[in-house]
């Protein structure tokens, strides 16, 4: 008789796609760690504005203290002009010599009391052929009104009194002083600057008759 041969199966097995599922995660690594390093540099480029706005912004802050402007106009005509503003609780005469103007309206950081902060009024004339874009380089300040409180004020009057010269300056001379409907009082004061150019010297001097004008509402 013929012996059958056995035969063996060959059995196949089926493996499992490693390769294949680790490229998908690894893919899905990558763009999550590509959106992760997106996400990084566009936070550090905001810091990074952020840091350099306010680099750029320091030195002025640094000489006149003051924080982001809430109002600026700009006004030329040929008369006097009695300028009236929300934000202010006083009026002034503008002299019409003075020609072309700006004004800013803002807040200043008080110079005994860096918690509190006091309403600034600036009056700005153009410069003579400047070709700056930066406001402060075209445009020269001649007088400066600031609102104090009664009690920073007696604080500036001390420090005045101990021979601050910096605090004294900067605070200037009392123009006016009032109380509100709570008892509280006010004092206005003014500072006008020691380096006007030769060419707007006679527009400088025009701050004593704005000065002279000064009335509260």
């Amino acid at each position: 008789m013929i012996r059958r041969t056995k035969t063996k199966k060959t059995i196949i097995k089926k493996t499992k796609q490693v390769g294949f599922k680790l490229s998908r995660k690894e893919m899905r690594f990558s763009v999550s760690l590509v959106i992760l390093m997106g996400m990084l540099t566009f936070s550090l480029m905001l810091f990074l504005f952020s840091l350099n706005k306010s680099v750029a912004i320091s030195p002025e802050a640094e000489a006149n203290k003051i924080t982001p402007v809430k109002k600026i106009s700009g006004i030329g005509k040929a008369e006097d002009q009695v300028l009236i503003d929300a934000l202010l609780d006083f009026k002034v005469k503008v002299p019409a010599g003075l020609g072309e103007w700006f004004y800013k309206i803002g807040e200043v950081k008080s110079l005994t009391d860096e918690s509190l902060s006091n309403q600034y009024f600036r009056i700005f004339v153009p410069l003579v052929a400047a070709k700056s874009n930066n406001f402060d380089q075209r445009n020269k300040d001649i007088l400066t009104i600031r609102k104090f409180t009664g009690d920073e004020w007696a604080d500036i009057t001390k420090s005045c009194d101990k021979g601050k010269k910096e605090i004294c300056d900067a605070a200037g001379k009392m123009i006016a002083k009032a109380s509100d409907s709570k008892g509280e009082n006010w004092i206005y004061a003014y500072t006008k600057p020691t380096d006007c150019p030769k060419n707007i010297e006679a527009k400088c001097n025009l701050a004593d008759k704005i000065i002279e004008s000064f009335q509260l509402k």
